[in-house]
């Protein structure tokens, strides 16, 4: 019996070693700022060891070598992250040792795993953002990845590189139509499947539910995107956009929380003369808080969510991914009075309320005829008095109210909030503060607009016994002659008097802004028509097809039929332009391929003669039969073409062509 011989390892070439690396650095850059410095460190350590390797192979650590990186990169995560629950966790843990595999590219099959375990790492990503421009990024580390792929299979020719290229493009543009079917009806889980929970070291921005001075002032200084609102109906003027969020009831003279009293405080009861219904979409980002935001003051309630005797909206999970629902509000309305509970919660006065406090407000009290000419004198006290609106507040000790009221008298909106409240509840007042946001930046290219952190705000509603909570906005009320316009580049959330914006009268800056209002439209058309499909949005699609009866079983068989239909027309196409072969060409191939068989490999630059005259020198027990082959092969292929009795006598030596491995065969070399 012949003995077989056993084919060569294919090693890889420098430049596909050099093609992963790079790729695989490529892929894992987004992802290094959503891990601890710790595991960028190690990784950029050894992508450092693998490119030098490439130069200087000796660096390649040896098995004990290997094994002693990879206890030090899971001790790295592991001591890291305390443990290996959690998603930043496990990403440190996959991609450690992932880059450690290119320690070990010692063959073909090595440079093919890991080429695809970067598949992985870019689905890893999305773990931690799913922006349109991420996707567009990795997308292209995609088809590069699918590039060297090809390239590992050679028979590239002279330009290996280009070939493989222009092979992934092609493939990766047949995948579009099979994945937009995927995308429209696959089936939805109804929580997007990368939720893994949050991240207990990951910090969260926005609103908070607690305020103290200096809390929304750090907030402001915050670029970040809060929600984009898309109106129904014409929107209210930018002074009447107050966002209502957290109300706050307790304080101890320097922190204002929610409180107890809070969810004691009665039932939240229908508004009475509701008047000028605001209807409106709006896309909350991702806050891990469990309160939602509303035109003041909400009508409706959306469905996962529920109205606190306060009219806070809340919702009955944090929200964690984006969140989109439709509100109806009232800008003109009276609400039901609270009862005695709702009432002493409102009247709550801290212990370090001091003497000249109260006789601030005993004095407005004295002067005033009801309860809404004092809160009108409470605004004018700001307004006539020195009180300045600024960022650069300076630091105030354990009674913030006293200290601002009467010494530094500089102040955000939480400083004028916050004692505004204090001293009418002083003057027999019952008061609240309230946190939200003030204002939106119209969207014109994407026809919505946009409310940013910088938009954070806080005002106090007061009960007026013939009007039940009235909103009442101190900050507004500072002279804007005393507005300090350079402690920041961009003071927002201040009422109409007190809020800046740059000029745009330079053409840069107008361009600037519309890139970025461009570049905001895009990334909410993402939101809303990728992130946003959702489970319900495909049972809208079936019912468009008249298919909504049919629900799940519909969308499946719909998905079969469109699979199908789909998947068709892509190989209909790719046959109709795929080329040609030649019908000697094939007979050819056929040759090659069993001689390969045995060992005899046609190298991409031999001819048919050259080839030939390596296989009798190797073999010569098969030289008569590959030169009656060749003899008519390369006359009919490369002169007078192919003629019936010809291709008939190849396919004929062909087919009765069964080479044996010889015992004695000569390596090729």
């Amino acid at each position: 019996m012949p003995k077989r011989t056993t084919p060569s390892i294919e090693r890889p070439e420098r430049t596909q070693v050099l093609w992963l690396t790079l790729l695989l650095l490529a892929a894992y850059v987004p992802l290094a700022p959503h891990l601890a410095w710790q595991i960028s460190a190690f990784v950029a350590l050894l992508f450092a060891l693998r490119i030098a390797a490439i130069r200087w192979p000796a660096l390649i650590p040896g098995a004990w070598g290997l094994v002693v990186l990879t206890l030090i990169g899971v001790a790295n995560a592991l001591s890291t992250y305390e443990g290996w629950s959690g998603q930043s966790a496990g990403a440190a843990l996959f991609v450690s040792m992932l880059v450690l595999k290119l320690m070990e590219l010692r063959r073909k099959e090595d440079l093919r795993l890991a080429t695809t375990l970067i598949g992985f790492l870019a689905v890893v990503q999305f773990l931690f953002d799913q922006s349109p421009w991420l996707a567009v990024y990795l997308g292209a580390v995609a088809v590069a990845g699918l590039a060297l792929l090809v390239d590992l299979n050679g028979g590239l020719g002279d330009t290996p590189g280009r070939a493989a290229m222009g092979i992934a493009v092609r493939v990766s543009v047949q995948a579009i139509p099979l994945t937009l079917v995927l995308f429209l009806l696959f089936p939805r889980l109804s929580a997007p499947l990368w939720h893994l929970g949050t991240d207990p070291r990951k910090g969260t921005t926005g609103i908070s539910d607690t305020l103290e001075p200096g809390a929304i002032s750090e907030l402001v200084l915050n670029g970040e995107l809060a929600f984009r609102v898309r109106f129904e109906t014409p929107p209210p003027d930018a002074n009447q956009l107050y966002w209502r969020g957290p109300v706050l009831w307790q304080t101890d003279g320097r922190r204002w929380s929610a409180g107890a009293e809070a969810m004691a405080a009665g039932p939240a009861g229908a508004l009475q003369d509701a008047s000028r219904p605001i209807r409106y979409e709006l896309t909350l980002e991702p806050t891990d808080q469990r309160w939602l935001f509303a035109l003041d003051r909400p009508v409706s309630v959306p469905e996962g969510a529920f109205l606190t005797p306060d009219h806070r909206l809340l919702a009955r999970h944090p929200i964690s991914t984006p969140r989109r629902y439709r509100m109806l509000s009232a800008l003109r309305y009276r609400t039901a009075l609270p009862d005695r509970a709702g009432r002493e919660a409102g009247l709550q006065i801290p212990d370090n309320v001091t003497h000249r406090m109260r006789r601030l407000a005993e004095d407005w009290r004295s002067q005033a005829d009801n309860d809404w000419d004092l809160v009108e004198l409470g605004l004018r006290f700001f307004n006539r008095e020195a009180f300045h609106y600024t960022l650069l507040a300076p630091r105030l000790g354990p009674n913030p109210a006293d200290e601002f009221l009467f010494e530094t008298r500089r102040g955000f909106c939480e400083h004028y909030a916050s004692s505004f409240a204090i001293l009418m509840r002083l003057a027999g007042i019952p008061s609240r503060v309230v946190l939200g946001y003030l204002g939106g930046e119209p969207n014109p290219v994407g026809g919505y607009h946009m409310v940013w952190q910088s938009d954070a705000h806080a005002w106090v509603e007061v009960l007026i016994e013939d009007r039940g909570w009235v909103r009442v906005d101190p900050t507004a009320a500072v002279d804007p002659s005393r507005v300090d316009n350079g402690s920041a580049s961009r003071m927002l959330g201040s009422g109409a008097s007190v809020r800046f914006t740059l000029e745009q009268n330079d053409a840069i800056a107008r361009l600037a802004r519309n890139l970025r209002l461009l570049a905001d439209s895009l990334d909410a058309a993402w939101q809303d028509w990728v992130l946003g499909f959702s489970m319900e949005d495909q049972l809208s699609l079936l019912k468009w097809l008249r298919l909504g009866g049919a629900r799940e079983y519909g969308l499946a068989a719909l998905l079969l039929v469109a699979f199908s239909l789909t998947l068709s027309i892509v190989l209909l196409v790719s046959l109709r332009d795929r080329p040609r072969v030649d019908p000697l060409e094939a007979e050819y191939a056929r040759l090659c391929r069993r001689l390969a068989r045995v060992g005899l490999e046609r190298r991409p630059n031999e001819g048919p003669w050259n080839y030939g005259s390596r296989v009798r020198a190797q073999r010569p027990d098969l030289a008569p039969t590959v030169d009656r082959f060749l003899r008519l092969y390369v006359p009919a292929r490369y002169g007078r073409g192919c003629d019936p009795e010809i291709h008939r006598a190849l396919m004929s030596l062909v087919r009765g062509f069964r080479p044996g491995v010889d015992k004695g065969a000569r390596p090729d070399c």
